[in-house]
């Protein structure tokens, strides 16, 4: 029997081509006139007689007929075997759906779980329909989110498999696969203001960004934009903070209440110290301030506040010309001297509202024939004998000349060149514009003397409006001075003291231009922020006073001698403590809560403004400073140790609380109002003061003011 198989079998795979192609033909043919005879009458079709051939034609052909014009939306087999189960209630359950559950799956990350996934999704949405998809979803009792009716078959398959049997979603690790692999580029449109506040100080923050998304961060200027480089998800991650920064931008409009602009080279170093971005607002004396908080907006405010008041307000400067003859001897002392323009170093850094680019200093050009190139008072007799000596022009320190040039860049170059007399350098002094800063400094005569105790006051100085004539203010400003002693234990004065210094806002307005360790006032005083708590019992009086009056400043210029001299004449009252300003009061208050309380208080600003007796009166300096108790006595006469010759001399250490600057101040005291103190020993005490050289000498080389009469 099995061969006979085999034989029928071989014989059919055995006929040729043509015979198959006879075959197919011939069936075409008769399918063809079948359905040429179904086009014909009936009536002529049924004529023909009952022949099975034709029957046979004539059904095949209605059947292929019928299988291609079928409705394509019927249902279809498996429609029908569906819906047949349907009728016999045998709707599948969660049994049935749990059998296509694997026992577990691979690591999520690797290939063979995509593969797993893949293959598990094809298994539920081969074997069950939408809508039970949809019930199992409901059956888990999901969240409705995920069983709504909008959703796709696949949708529900997945919800299955990752909501019901906590399987990792293909969709995110194929997201976090690109995120960690795929590298980008993307720009960022940036405005001037929103570069300045993302980059930082000196850009720490844009480097903190740069690090700590792991990107690489680069500038284009055309358009301004950060053309940042790095993976996908961290610039997914970088993305959505500088959209969130930009929102967050704080954008104010101050009008300055002189109505003067500010140089360009102070709004940047305004934008700097505070940490906003300012700029000039049009031509009526308005500033555009953009931070990020509150507190650094102030802090610009106060900045270009104090900028605006020193717009035209240079003092007047007077130039000390030494004889060149004794009074006693008309012997010429020396031949006529010459004069030049020499680079400045200061050991603590420039006040911020000097011009940028360099400073310069007028001195006497040295004889390197052995002559002093320092004038020698003992023999010309000082400032206390040549009154008259003092050439118009229009503390202790230097008159500094600026280059005149706002750039940034730094220069060893003179705005002046060569050697003049004294008057040809006055006159151009005079004539050139050139302004002149007066930069304090202490004596090298009291670099080496031991400071005693020090207390500790808080200093407010309030100014009103400059009144300007011509380019410079002539005329002397109301002057409102408010101190806050610190007072009290040792430990206390200097907790309270670290505290104002040292608070949140001064450390985000750190300069990066560091000064001397040596003028520091702060590093004699040792680490005291590790106090957490002040004793209960400890009683401090915080005393403050209050001054007001006019204040005039003259700048005297020794270019014979090593440093320069600040005339100041403060014409004041005292204020009692219940006639003070009402905003001055509530600071103090605040103050002393914020240097006394235990709980973390927000340290208070200083009223920026406030009127008093009809003035309106503008912060100019906010400062804490140390002063030494007990004055050092300079003896104008050494040989005499009477009291009405021994001058005041007292040093102070200075905080700048809007700048953060620190600088030294020594001040030669002169009480007109007290008896027996004499105009000519303040004036030998600043003699002896700014005529000591920055060499070193033995008490037995330093000059003895003999000039003096017992």
């Amino acid at each position: 029997m099995s061969m006979q198989v085999f034989r029928c079998s071989a014989a059919r795979r055995s006929l040729c081509s043509s015979c198959l192609l006879f075959r197919r033909t011939n069936y075409s043919q008769s399918a063809l006139s079948s359905v040429a005879g179904c086009r014909e009458d009936p009536k002529a079709s049924a004529s023909a007689g009952p022949s099975g051939r034709t029957r046979t034609a004539t059904w095949s052909d209605t059947h292929h007929a019928v299988a291609n014009t079928r409705n394509p939306l019927d249902p279809t087999r498996l429609d029908r075997y569906l819906a047949s189960i349907r009728t016999a209630d045998l709707e599948p359950t969660l049994d049935d759906v749990e059998r296509c559950k694997p026992e577990g799956f691979s690591r999520a990350d690797s290939s063979r779980y995509a593969a797993e996934y893949r293959n598990l999704l094809e298994t539920l949405c081969r074997s069950f329909s939408k809508d039970q998809l949809r019930r199992f979803t409901q059956l888990y009792k999901l969240d409705p989110i995920w069983t709504r009716s909008s959703r796709r078959k696949t949708e529900y398959a997945e919800s299955i498999i990752e909501k019901a049997w906590g399987w990792p979603s293909l969709k995110e690790m194929e997201r976090k696969r690109r995120d960690t692999t795929e590298v980008l580029v993307k720009s960022f449109t940036i405005t001037p203001s929103q570069l300045f506040l993302i980059m930082g100080k000196d850009g720490a923050d844009l480097l903190q960004l740069s690090m700590q998304y792991s990107v690489h961060i680069s500038l284009t200027s055309n358009p301004l934009a950060l053309r940042v480089e790095g993976l996908r998800g961290s610039l997914k991650g970088l993305t959505e903070y500088i959209s969130s920064f930009k929102k967050g931008i704080i954008d104010e409009i101050f009008e300055l209440p002189t109505g003067h602009l500010i140089r360009p080279d102070l709004l940047q170093r305004i934008s700097r110290l505070s940490g906003a971005y300012v700029e000039n607002h049009g031509n009526r004396g308005k500033v555009r301030i953009c931070a990020k908080d509150f507190n650094d907006i102030n802090a610009a405010k106060r900045l270009a506040l104090r900028a605006s008041l020193e717009v035209g307000t240079q003092a007047h400067t007077v130039c000390y010309d030494p004889p060149s003859k004794t009074r006693d001897s008309p012997i010429e002392i020396s031949e006529p001297h010459r004069y030049s323009i020499y680079p400045f170093v200061t050991p603590c850094s420039f006040p911020w509202t000097m011009h940028s680019g360099g400073a310069f200093r007028l001195r006497r050009v040295a004889d390197w024939l052995g002559v002093d190139s320092y004038e020698d008072i003992a023999s010309t007799g000082g400032l206390t004998h040549n009154p008259h000596r003092l050439l118009n022009l229009n503390q202790l320190g230097h008159i500094l000349i600026s280059s005149g040039d706002n750039s940034q860049r730094a220069t060893i170059f003179p705005p002046l060149r060569g050697t003049l007399s004294l008057p040809d350098a006055l006159k151009w002094v005079e004539t050139s514009g050139t302004p002149l800063t007066f930069v304090p400094s202490v004596p090298p005569a009291l670099m080496t003397v031991t400071v005693g105790k020090r207390g500790v006051i808080h200093r407010l100085i309030y100014r009103t409006l400059p009144q300007i004539a011509g380019q410079i203010s002539t005329v002397p400003q109301h002057v409102l001075r408010f101190e806050m002693e610190l007072s009290g234990p040792p430990s206390t004065s200097t907790r309270a003291t670290q505290d104002l210094e040292n608070s949140p806002k001064l450390k985000n307005m750190q300069s990066s231009d560091k000064s001397n360790p040596s003028v520091d006032p702060l590093s004699s005083q040792g680490n005291v922020s590790q106090l957490d708590s002040l004793p209960e019992t400890l009683n401090c009086m915080w005393d403050s006073r209050c001054q007001v009056g006019r204040e005039t400043y003259v700048n005297l210029m020794l270019p014979d001698r090593p440093m320069d001299v600040q005339l100041c004449v403060f014409d004041w009252d005292g204020i009692t403590l219940m006639q003070q300003p009402q905003a001055l009061r509530e600071y103090a208050d605040k103050l002393r809560c914020f240097l006394t309380n235990k709980a973390q208080l927000p340290q208070p600003d200083p009223p920026s403004t406030f009127r008093y007796e009809g003035r309106a009166y503008y912060l100019h300096d906010s400062l804490s400073l140390r002063q030494s108790n007990n004055p050092n006595l300079l003896s104008t006469i050494p040989s005499d140790c009477r009291a009405d010759n021994l001058v005041e001399v007292c040093s102070e250490s200075i905080v700048d609380l809007q700048s953060t600057q620190k600088m030294e101040l020594c001040q030669v005291k002169f009480d007109a109002t007290i008896e027996g103190q004499s105009w000519k020993y303040f004036l030998a005490a600043c003699d002896q003061l700014s005529v000591a050289s920055l060499e070193s000498r033995n008490e037995k080389d330093k000059p003895e003011p003999a000039y003096l009469d017992k």
